[in-house]
């Protein structure tokens, strides 16, 4: 669990409903045809930018903000520099046995690990790999700018539900006592679209780029071990090599 993406929406949240309770009459700041406006007529929006499939795959990413799948930089160096032991003590071929478990640890570390085994040379096997990152790469920056997109659209869906109720407000000018709630109701899908941009879709999108960018730095490190197995590197070294591309310390 990220406990700094929950505890700073979290926390970004609970000071603005505060604010909003402590300032009196919270009832006026919820508007049904504002949210449906701003919220349904965001998300509706962006699905229209992206193919259906990766605009749920991006929206779905959210949980990735809060329980990132990047591995432990620690945990898996061990794991790298055992498998490199194993190989350099026992030959390549001894990792036969270890295949399933590079699977489970990632689907392009077992597709490596596969293509050494088999004696496919370094040439073709780091071709796989960087075919791989790219597809992964355009994948999770599709997931990027899915948010990057809802955090552009509801303030803009925001402007417009603004320039609908003033519209509607200008319609009544006969009635001076109605002029106050219906301004205020016309900010209030401004309000809503500022809101939902700057604390939730821009802070979602700037995780997952960071994570990203983490994600991928790590699987750099298969390709660092693959060619460090079939050079026959001392383990030593890998590890070394590993934890300086992590910016962590081994010991050991």
């Amino acid at each position: 669990m990220d406990l700094g993406t929950l505890i700073g929406l979290g926390g970004a949240w609970a000071l603005v409903i505060i604010s909003i309770v402590l300032g009196g009459s919270p009832g006026a700041f919820i508007n049904g045809p504002s949210i449906l406006i701003v919220i349904g007529g965001g998300f509706a929006a962006a699905l229209a930018a992206f193919p259906l499939k990766d605009f749920l795959n991006g929206v779905k990413a959210i949980k990735k903000v809060f329980k990132p799948t990047v591995p432990e930089p620690l945990d898996l160096i061990d794991f790298l520099v055992d498998a490199t032991k194993k190989a350099r003590k026992e030959g390549i071929l001894a990792l036969e046995g270890d295949i399933d478990q590079f699977y489970e640890r990632d689907k392009i570390l077992g597709n490596l690990m596969r293509m050494l085994i088999d004696g496919q040379n370094i040439e073709d096997i780091e071709a796989n790999f960087e075919n791989a990152i790219a597809q992964e790469d355009s994948q999770l920056d599709t997931e990027i700018k899915v948010w990057d997109s809802l955090g552009e659209l509801f303030p803009a869906l925001g402007m417009i539900g603004t320039l609908i109720g003033l519209i509607q407000m200008l319609q009544n000018l006969s009635d001076p006592a109605a002029l106050g709630p219906g301004m205020a109701v016309a900010m209030i899908t401004t309000l809503y679209g500022a809101i939902l941009a700057n604390i939730l879709c821009i802070p979602i999108a700037k995780k997952l780029k960071y994570y990203k960018d983490l994600l991928l730095l790590y699987k750099e490190s298969y390709i660092l071990t693959i060619k460090s197995i079939e050079k026959g590197v001392n383990p030593n070294t890998l590890q070394q090599q590993l934890a300086a591309l992590f910016g962590v310390e081994v010991t050991g």
